[in-house]
């Protein structure tokens, strides 16, 4: 699962739109759904501890998504 994959089930379980979760962080709905769509890969720590949080979805989940797989890291 993705960054974007993990936030965007996170704001759908509240029953947010992307309107929603703008208000709650600040950050442009339009800069939302780009990083939910994965067309933002890389959106800033900053950025997404106001997502994670506003969400209630853990920093070290949300890194989850970034790390690669432990036998990626063997090779």
């Amino acid at each position: 699962m993705k960054l974007g994959d993990l936030l965007a089930i996170g704001r759908e379980c509240k029953g947010w739109t992307l309107r929603d979760l703008e208000k709650a962080t600040g950050i442009s709905h339009a800069l939302l759904s780009q990083i939910e769509t994965h067309k933002v890969k890389n959106p800033g720590f900053a950025t997404v501890v106001r997502i994670t949080d506003a969400l209630g979805i853990s920093l070290e989940r949300a890194a989850s998504t970034m790390r690669p797989p432990i036998d990626a890291i063997k090779r």
